[in-house]
């Protein structure tokens, strides 16, 4: 029995995705918030080694992640905000209001609306 479980666990660890970020790796996790006072998409990394980071530390990855997170986000007119109020105070969370996926939806529809300047009309 003890053997399954820990084969089970292993199963899972390597299946999750895997974060390498200055010098620390992290598990990441992208899931709906379930408050309603912040609906929107939650992106936490989970530290895979709780040997841990001080406070300080802590926050200059998270500081360091929200801005690569931003900087790939924003083409798509999104950003994310640090969610500090997670109980677990090891997971580095971000969040995304519900009102930037609005941006998308409508971007796509006036993309999908858009003539196609590829073809030639006859």
């Amino acid at each position: 029995m003890k053997l399954d479980l820990q084969k089970e666990v292993k199963q899972l660890l390597s299946e999750v995705t895997k974060v390498n970020f200055k010098g620390h790796t992290f598990v990441l996790k992208v899931d709906v918030n379930e408050d309603p006072n912040k609906k929107g998409i939650k992106v936490q990394f989970l530290p895979t080694s709780f040997a841990g980071m001080d406070k300080k530390q802590q926050d200059d990855v998270a500081m360091e992640l929200a801005q690569k997170l931003n900087q790939g986000l924003s083409p798509l007119g999104l950003s994310v905000e640090r969610d500090r109020e997670l109980k677990d105070k090891s997971i580095l969370g971000f969040f995304i209001y519900i009102e930037y996926l609005d941006k998308i939806i409508l971007n796509a529809l006036s993309q999908a609306s858009k003539p196609d300047n590829n073809t030639n009309p006859q």
